[in-house]
């Protein structure tokens, strides 16, 4: 068995958030040090367009066309990353991590670790509806700790998520050291 240490960030944007049928359009992933492990776009397999999903991110179809595919030119290289690590961090990390698990049938054995949990009560806006601190967005996140980046897109958005999460890190709100 490899021993696992350090921690990666992961970010997908996608064709939509159904997932039983998205397809990952752009994939990044930085290590701990913030060095770029993984980044590339993706072409789908099974959809042509993604109107409602390309005007969040502003990826087209005609970006991706000539691109590999999500699971032939990235899952594998991804999967490797998983395998070394203590922990994977993801802003909303259960989206990525059922991006993983719904839209491509594998679901890895490591530790998923949310900066936005973390961030809710740091922010501190309460919902009753929900007896809970809101969500906030990775925007939000960052503006909270001084830096600004350009969201939606999956390079930008794991740099702003590692940030955020070393800043957590730094004020003793991450609970542990991954």
């Amino acid at each position: 068995m490899n021993e696992r240490n350090g921690y990666i960030v992961i970010d997908f944007e996608t064709t939509g958030l159904c997932f039983s049928t998205l397809e990952v359009l752009q994939v990044s992933v930085i290590n701990d040090k913030g060095e770029t492990l993984l980044h590339g776009y993706c072409r789908p397999k099974h959809t042509d367009s993604w109107e409602d999903a390309e005007a969040i991110h502003g990826i087209s179809p005609e970006m991706v066309a000539g691109c590999p595919t999500f699971r032939e030119g990235y899952l594998p290289k991804l999967l490797e990353l998983i395998e070394g690590v203590s922990a994977v961090i993801a802003y909303n990390a259960d989206f990525e991590r059922n991006v993983l698990r719904y839209a491509y049938g594998v679901d890895p054995v490591v530790a998923f670790i949310d900066p936005m949990l973390m961030f809710a009560p740091v922010y501190g806006e309460w919902t009753d509806y929900f007896q809970d601190y809101r969500w906030q967005k990775l925007e939000t996140a960052a503006s909270y700790y001084n830096y600004e980046f350009k969201a939606h897109d999956a390079l930008e958005d794991v740099k702003a998520t590692r940030f955020v999460f070393e800043k957590m890190i730094e004020a003793g709100v991450v609970p542990i050291m991954v």
